[in-house]
């Protein structure tokens, strides 16, 4: 009597911890569910990918756009699955700067993984041997493709991106074409600014500048991972940002950042991904704040 008195508790035990089991699991998905919602508020998430340049930009309706890849696919793909629900496979925009290996390797297999609406892509992609997977996953999937040109203003829901660079002539003779006529972007939501400016370097800058265009903003994605090309003291004057993302990897042979760079940012709030890691810019249109992974 006594064992199946033992049992019998053992048996209501387990049935009790099923229970719990089956109420923790359902709690777990509600979670992730709520997490997978929009919050009203924009996020742009600058991603640890090493030395190139990545973000996702989600806007306060749940809209999502891939802005670069960055070096290495298994670095994109961990960072996107650790920010987005592993359901959520859909990206409304993705947009590729420039075929430059440190921006379109990652992109390449994206398109496997996660069903991509369209592109905005770089005219320079079209004849780069570098592109060529990127034209033929493109082509294979029938993704809508644009090329990037100065004026294009794409409104995404609450937020507008509007593409500064390159203009209807592209620049040719400076110390690199290629940098030079990559898509720099302006991000606007509410009060809340960011220029996105891709490895654009001083001769894009300067006609950026002469083209009179709108460049103050809150927050400056740094040119070409902070080389002393770019980030020029006249184009940090005409933006004057009070953040600065700067993606670079750690202990990278090209010296990025530049210590020329960094003086010209002398006063701004200066954040890096190979010392914060993830970097995340928050706004709900009238404030905006920071959070960094570390």
């Amino acid at each position: 009597m006594k064992a199946q008195a033992a049992t019998n508790w053992l048996r209501a035990q387990l049935a009790g911890w099923r229970w719990i089991g089956a109420l923790a699991a359902v709690a777990a998905m509600a979670w992730l569910a709520l997490r997978g919602l929009p919050d009203g508020r924009l996020h742009v998430y600058f991603l640890e990918v090493g030395q190139g340049d990545a973000m996702l930009i989600q806007s306060p309706d749940g809209r999502q756009i891939m802005v670069d890849g960055g070096p290495s696919p298994t670095a994109l793909l961990y960072e996107l699955g650790d920010i987005l629900p592993f359901w959520d496979r859909t990206l409304d925009l993705v947009i590729l700067t420039h075929p430059d290996g440190d921006h379109i390797t990652g992109l390449i297999p994206l398109l496997d993984r996660y069903q991509v609406v369209q592109v905005l892509d770089a005219a320079q992609s079209e004849a780069a041997a570098e592109a060529a997977p990127w034209r033929a996953r493109l082509a294979a999937a029938g993704i809508r493709r644009t090329f990037a040109q100065r004026g294009m203003s794409l409104p995404i829901g609450d937020l507008t991106l509007t593409v500064l660079n390159p203009g209807t002539r592209p620049l040719k003779g400076t110390t690199s074409d290629d940098n030079n006529n990559s898509t720099v972007l302006r991000l606007d939501y509410g009060a809340t600014s960011l220029l996105l400016t891709a490895d654009a370097e001083a001769e894009a800058e300067a006609d950026m500048l002469a083209a009179g265009l709108l460049l103050r903003a809150d927050v400056l994605k740094v040119g070409h991972h902070g080389s002393q090309g770019a980030t020029s003291a006249r184009f940090v004057a005409a933006v004057a940002p009070r953040v600065a993302v700067i993606q670079v990897g750690a202990e990278n042979t090209f010296g990025h950042p530049s210590p020329e760079v960094l003086k010209r940012l002398a006063g701004v709030q200066v954040y890096r991904t190979d010392q914060q890691g993830r970097i995340e810019v928050v706004s709900d249109g009238k404030r905006m704040w920071v959070k960094t992974a570390r």
